[in-house]
């Protein structure tokens, strides 16, 4: 899951989010990953990280987190630049920007890639990190909360929406030392899947999509979750991925159905 903008000033993401849990409740997975955009405004303000964190809590399984633009800071230019500051008030309240685990022969890698294309010193321990965790031992699944780059022609290269050109080149290259199976990602607020080999997955928000006004449309412009299945059979991975849309789920567009919050 993802972009789930939890705050008590945001519309329709608590409701939204209560339906994720209830569908969670009925169909329990093996692990529940949330790649960012936790919170509405927790760059800013530590109650809304605090109020993701508690519902959060609420999910019944085990469950692993990166954060968020909204969460950290941003990159390029921002009145909300990712600072040692906002990475620490994250901290405090979430844990570790990074994880790796493995379950059911698949190795599973969550990275905090708003820090790993920033000019924070933080920067070069992260890089480190991820390059000492990847291995060839499994197949590998990583979560990081933007997409890598557009993948058809004649979508435009937006730094707003994807990795900065160097940092996707680097960390592609990185990746290639390991067997990669799925790259998950959110950001977008659209579900989408691509590419052969390694699967690129974009999780919709939990929350609601934006307005073709301020978005193309790139994918399928709607709200719900992911569904993942991770298979490892006498030596063989292979991954399914399906959009799931849990029953009572509001499918609301911001500035349309509801005030955008950042802008009122």
């Amino acid at each position: 899951m993802s972009d789930s903008h939890l705050s008590p000033t945001a519309p329709f993401a608590d409701d939204n989010w209560q339906a994720v849990l209830d569908h969670l409740d009925q169909d329990p997975p093996a692990l529940v990953i949330h790649t960012g955009d936790i919170s509405l405004n927790g760059a800013d303000h530590v109650g809304d990280l605090e109020h993701a964190r508690r519902q959060l809590d609420r999910i019944r399984v085990p469950w692993l987190a990166i954060p968020g633009n909204h969460d950290i800071g941003d990159l390029g230019e921002t009145s909300q630049p990712v600072t040692a500051a906002r990475r620490d008030r994250y901290a405090e309240v979430f844990g570790d920007d990074r994880w790796s685990t493995r379950i059911d022969g698949w190795h599973l890698i969550g990275l905090d890639v708003q820090t790993l294309a920033s000019d924070l010193p933080a920067s070069t321990e992260l890089w480190d990190w991820f390059a000492d965790h990847l291995d060839d031992r499994d197949p590998t699944a990583v979560w990081i909360h933007r997409p890598l780059q557009p993948w058809a022609a004649g979508e435009i290269d937006d730094p707003n929406r994807y990795l900065p050109a160097a940092v996707r080149h680097r960390l592609s290259a990185l990746m290639a030392r390991a067997d990669v199976r799925l790259i998950g990602t959110g950001h977008v607020h659209q579900w989408r899947l691509v590419g052969e080999g390694t699967t690129h997955v974009w999780a919709p928000s939990t929350w609601a999509s934006l307005p073709d006004r301020i978005q193309p449309v790139i994918g399928a412009k709607t709200v719900g979750i992911v569904e993942h299945e991770l298979r490892f059979t006498d030596g063989e991975a292979s991954v399914s991925s399906v959009l799931v849309r849990p029953r009572a789920i509001a499918d609301v567009i911001i500035g349309d159905d509801f005030l955008s919050p950042y802008t009122h």
